[in-house]
């Protein structure tokens, strides 16, 4: 194989490795923009993102973050709680939310009929 073909091979392998990555992140985006909708009390308490992660391809996301609450007499510092969700993601098509954390935002089980 001479160097013209084995460099057009390394681009061309290059820039289908780097495609594949692209939705990853987009779907990291969409999950971030999807946690900051669904949160129920951006104006009491804010929630700031911290950190991402995504499985192959972007499947399935998770995304963590803090609450920051305001303190209450006679506390004087704020109280910061985790908080995370959960995307699941058919290419780049968002098909699941949920929240893990914190406990008052994880859904619960349905009650089982006896």
């Amino acid at each position: 194989m001479n160097i013209r073909t084995s460099l057009f091979v390394w681009f061309s392998l290059s820039l289908a490795l780097l495609a594949g990555c692209t939705s990853t992140y987009r779907n990291v985006d969409v999950c971030k923009d999807k946690m900051r909708a669904e949160y129920p009390n951006a104006t009491s308490a804010p929630l700031t993102l911290t950190a991402s992660g995504a499985a192959y391809h972007g499947a399935r996301v998770v995304v963590r973050g803090d609450i920051a609450t305001p303190p209450k007499p006679p506390a004087t510092k704020k109280t910061v709680t985790g908080a995370a969700a959960e995307c699941t993601f058919a290419a780049d098509t968002l098909t699941g939310f949920r929240w893990l954390a914190p406990a008052a935002l994880v859904p619960k089980p349905p009650a089982e009929d006896e």
